[in-house]
């Protein structure tokens, strides 16, 4: 377990800029920058974009820093577990998830991209962190099934 700007890591991160960028609500940039980390983490920096295994295989205190970051600067509205609480709740459904969390609006709609996610405590529960599952032609390629399982694991884990 490492220590780096106050928060911990399994590999090191520095969170510091993930921080700072949350604290004073600019939540755009932080979401590029979990974005980023969580590409650096999984070693996946070149390729751009992760797949369910990089998720199943992601350090359980990353995950729970990133998290707790996003969950604390949001008032709660944001986060993974925010998200898996979503998930849950629409059945599992990836379509219905997307819908509830505004990344597409309605059935059949068009995905929102990027660029179109509202970026303030204004947007809908479970809306961020987004930049991790977006990548081809600034659309979203897919929220990670694998997420509440692992966070399952991380929050029954022993640290």
């Amino acid at each position: 377990m490492l220590e780096s700007s106050g928060f911990l890591s399994a590999v090191g991160v520095n969170y510091a800029s993930l921080h700072s960028l949350l604290a004073s609500d600019q939540f755009q940039k932080a979401d590029e920058e979990t974005g980023a980390v969580m590409l650096k983490i999984a070693r996946r920096v070149t390729a751009g974009w992760l797949r369910e295994e990089y998720i199943t295989d992601f350090p359980c205190l990353d995950l729970q820093t990133i998290n707790q970051l996003w969950v604390k600067y949001s008032q709660g509205r944001f986060g993974f577990n925010v998200q898996a609480e979503v998930w849950q709740s629409v059945g599992q459904d990836y379509g219905k998830f997307s819908e509830a969390v505004g990344w597409r609006h309605g059935v059949g709609s068009d995905w929102q991209q990027y660029s179109q996610l509202t970026f303030s405590l204004l947007a809908p529960s479970g809306h961020l962190p987004a930049a991790p599952f977006f990548k081809f032609n600034d659309l979203a390629i897919g929220w990670a099934a694998s997420l509440p399982s692992k966070l399952v694991d991380c929050y029954n884990a022993d640290f």
